[in-house]
């Protein structure tokens, strides 16, 4: 399905863009303009996922290790 809306876009956007960076600039089709800002905004989006993902599994360890240590004192007092 997003292959084929990619391919729409591509063919309904041949004309060249220029794209001024910082240092420089780039004269490129505005259907690749488009596809390099939508992986560029995936790829952001993954790694910042994948970070959020290592914190929490860092605090379920912690929790469980908190929850463990509470159920070994509570059935040595029993």
């Amino acid at each position: 399905m997003l292959l084929l809306v990619a391919f729409v876009v591509g063919t309904q956007n041949p004309n060249l863009v220029e794209v001024n960076f910082i240092i420089a600039s780039a004269e490129m089709p505005l259907a690749t303009l488009l596809s390099l800002c939508l992986f560029t905004g995936i790829l952001v989006g993954l790694l910042f996922n994948f970070l959020s993902l290592i914190r929490l599994k860092q605090k379920n360890g912690q929790l469980h290790k908190a929850n463990n240590l509470l159920l070994t004192k509570n059935q040595s007092q029993s």
